[in-house]
């Protein structure tokens, strides 16, 4: 039995619902930079949203810088639609994007209840995240998450100079929540947080609620496909040890 005694998860499309956060704010910066284009909105995020995945794993794998592959998703979509842009508009897009996509989070659907229970077991919990710290933060707040995670259980990349898929950041976490022994880590990503867990020596689930079915490579990794499924293994695994303790 796993016997978790702290529980890590990834913020974006774990504990967030990214894409109708993302969408929105996406929706904005358009409207603000673009007020006056023949294309509708939906039209072009369709593209859009189209060139984010088909660059997604280039970025994942690390062939793609952050700065790279957010304005070739850019670029690459508004060539589609004949409009001209320099990468100096792309990098302005994302960075007003950066401004305000705090101010979009929401939850994923019953996220805040499953955190409510896990906090009722007085269960250690953490966020592992990639990205800028007043962006990632400004999500937490926004979303409703605050109170579930302590300052100091909240790691991101831009404060610990190391970010997913590299064990550092995974070693860094487990030196915050120094009482975790046998840490979980729950992600959408496989090559980010999969993978990272697992060459950390941690165990890790696979939140795999949107993308298309993945083969599992690794039979020690849990994969769930809505947050029903995620409540009941966490949960679940809780009830079990929760009731030996009480045997001892």
């Amino acid at each position: 039995m796993k016997q978790w005694d702290v529980i890590w998860f990834d913020l974006d499309d774990t504990l967030i619902d990214y894409e109708r956060t993302f969408r929105a704010a996406i929706y904005h910066c358009f409207i603000t930079f673009f007020p006056n284009k023949a294309v509708s909105f939906s039209s072009w995020f369709r593209i859009f949203k189209w060139y984010c995945d088909r660059y997604w794993p280039d970025y994942a794998g690390g062939r793609l810088t952050r700065k790279e592959y957010r304005r070739l998703r850019f670029l690459e979509a508004m060539r589609y639609f004949h409009i001209k842009v320099s990468e100096k508009a792309a990098d302005e897009f994302h960075a007003y994007f950066d401004e305000i996509v705090g101010r979009f989070a929401i939850a994923l659907p019953g996220i805040i209840s499953l955190l409510e229970r896990l906090q009722s077991l007085s269960l250690p919990l953490g966020i592992i995240t990639n990205g800028e710290s007043a962006v990632q933060r400004e999500k937490i707040v926004y979303a409703g998450l605050g109170r579930f995670f302590p300052d100091d259980a909240v790691i991101i990349s831009e404060e610990v100079g190391c970010e997913k898929p590299d064990a550092a950041i995974f070693r860094c976490a487990q030196r915050r929540l120094a009482a975790g022994k046998q840490p979980v880590y729950i992600g959408d990503s496989w090559e980010l947080d999969v993978m990272g867990a697992l060459h950390a020596g941690w165990q890790a689930i696979y939140f795999q609620q949107r993308q298309p079915a993945f083969t599992v490579l690794s039979p020690s990794v849990v994969t769930c496909h809505s947050v029903g499924e995620l409540a009941s293994t966490l949960l679940g695994e809780l009830d079990v040890i929760e009731k030996r303790g009480r045997r001892r």
